[in-house]
């Protein structure tokens, strides 16, 4: 297995939480299907080509996981969807959505030989603008390179490890008068990890239960994480497998 690394930012961003309407709230970091999306785009893949069995299967198979590298802005957008009906519109609806600013991400792609070369050279070459969310929300990609990872410990922070942490066995850092922390709820959902297309609808095939940790807060989680590797002192495990 190798494993890929490629270093992001972008000025906006925003991943709705699936239950979420008038509010849309947005996940910290990008769920696994986000990118296994991006990947997609950067070879030249459709939605449809991505996730139908007829099509093109090898970006299934492979393991992602995601780093916050910096604290992101947060603020509130107000849009208006018009429903239009017989060439009229016929009603506004307003709704908020929560979203992220100048987010720093490393995401990280595990496979064989062929998918990770077709990734290295996809990543630098991309056939299709790359974003993560909407489609206007475009990023860049600072650093592309291939790492070595080795065995880490379970102590993690701005990223997803799956499972509900609601459940597991957890210690937090001490509070210390001269040190004191702030504390920021994990974000748990229960998302899809991967999908299947049949005449032209996109439903999951699959879900799973993930935890979303802030940048801000360190927890060691004493039992409930499996495989857990390291990169450049970051602590992660793969999220879609």
């Amino acid at each position: 297995m190798r494993v890929l690394k490629i270093e992001v930012k972008a000025p906006q961003v925003s991943f709705r939480r699936p239950l979420d309407l008038n509010f849309q709230r947005t996940l910290p970091l990008p769920p696994p299907t986000t990118m296994i999306g991006l990947a997609g785009a950067a070879i030249g893949l459709s939605d449809f080509e991505i996730w139908n069995d007829k099509k093109w299967k090898p970006l299934r198979n492979i393991k992602v996981s995601a780093l916050m590298n910096s604290e992101p802005g947060r603020a509130k957008d107000m849009i208006t969807i018009l429903k239009v009906k017989n060439g009229r519109i016929e009603q506004r609806s307003p709704y908020f959505r929560e979203l992220l600013f100048n987010v720093e991400y490393s995401l990280i792609y595990a496979g064989d030989d062929d998918i990770v070369n077709l990734l290295q050279k996809a990543f630098k070459e991309p056939a299709y603008p790359l974003s993560l969310g909407r489609e206007d929300e475009l990023i860049e990609i600072v650093d592309i390179s291939e790492i070595n990872v080795k065995h880490g410990e379970p102590v993690f922070y701005g990223t997803i490890i799956p499972g509900d942490i609601r459940e597991m066995e957890i210690e937090l850092p001490s509070l210390k008068k001269d040190n004191p922390i702030k504390i920021e709820p994990a974000v748990v959902e229960n998302l899809p990890v991967g999908f299947k297309v049949k005449k032209g609808y996109r439903t999951p095939t699959a879900k799973k239960t993930l935890t979303f940790l802030p940048y801000s807060l360190q927890v060691n989680v004493k039992d409930g994480v499996r495989e857990v590797y390291s990169v450049d002192g970051r602590n992660f495990t793969w999220v879609n497998c």
